[in-house]
């Protein structure tokens, strides 16, 4: 069984956003991205709708706290399970002090309502890029969302966190949009879409939102979006507007402009998460 958690968190209004995964099969079980500790109660009561008294894995793909701020609150409740993360999140798992802090100076209210990230002890934390667990669980270094991003590898799924950025079905087509907060650096980006290349003819699970059967598909989507991006927004870098670029970008860009098809509360939510994307690109070509 593999199956889509929903984490709604209805004092920010978001539905469709925030999301954890679950397998469940002969091999045991794992957790991607078990999302912020206000949610925690309703992914524990979903594990136990489906049958899951014991976790093996607990894989994130990054630790912001959307994906990974309720971390400590799950490995007391799971002890048994092993927390896999890219080396460089370690030390904010044993000790999220900085990480909370600078969650909360960041994201204000939003953090307040995520809540509190608690300490993973360290030896629940695994090591390595090659996870044993049935074939195998790989490990891909993929920074640019962030520089501590991870994406998972098992038989014919690929769970790519924020690597393509926020994904919506919407009828037989799709919306996507870059994820590229600040600090955005664009050949970090890059080079981790020819990291995952060749493991890309894979079903895509997206931590935002949903899933796709054609990775190539969404690769190529990725990659061509995010340089138009760059390109379009480079032309407003000395006098940045930010509607001006959120208008040329809906002129230009046909999977962006889909927009304009989500439900009211998915849009505004978007119409916010653009400039934060957009913000990040600026920085980038001002440094």
């Amino acid at each position: 069984m593999l199956d889509l958690i929903d984490l709604d968190i209805p004092e920010l209004g978001y539905t469709r956003f925030i999301s954890a995964w679950l397998y469940k099969g002969e091999e045991g079980t794992f957790v991607v991205d078990p999302g912020p500790s206000r949610t925690i109660d309703d992914l524990c009561r979903a594990l136990r709708e489906r049958g899951v008294d014991s976790i093996d894995f607990i894989l994130l793909t990054h630790i912001h706290m959307d994906h990974a701020g309720g971390i400590g609150h799950l490995t007391e409740r799971f002890p048994e399970a092993k927390v896999v993360c890219h080396e460089k999140a370690v030390s904010h798992l044993i000790d999220p002090a900085r990480l909370w802090e600078g969650s909360v100076k960041t994201l204000g209210r939003v953090a307040e309502v995520y809540g509190e990230i608690k300490p993973v002890a360290e030896a629940q934390i695994a090591a390595g890029d090659r996870l044993a667990f049935g074939s195998g669980i790989r490990a891909i270094d993929t920074p640019g969302h962030a520089p501590h991003h991870l994406c998972f590898v098992f038989k014919n799924e690929l769970f790519c966190g924020e690597l393509f950025g926020v994904f919506h079905r919407l009828g037989q087509g799709f919306y996507l949009r870059p994820a590229t907060p600040p600090r955005f650096i664009a050949e970090a980006f890059f080079a981790s879409f020819d990291r995952i290349a060749p493991y890309i003819d894979r079903t895509i699970r997206f931590a935002h939102y949903g899933t796709h059967p054609e990775g190539r598909r969404i690769l190529s989507h990725a990659r061509e979006q995010l340089g138009l991006w760059i390109d379009v927004i480079r032309e407003h870098a000395d006098n940045p507007d930010i509607e001006r670029i959120i208008s040329d970008l809906e002129a230009r860009d046909p999977v962006y402009s889909r927009i304009n098809e989500l439900p009211a509360g998915i849009y505004e939510r978007e119409r916010f998460f653009t400039r934060n994307s957009i913000d990040g690109i600026l920085g980038y070509l001002n440094a």
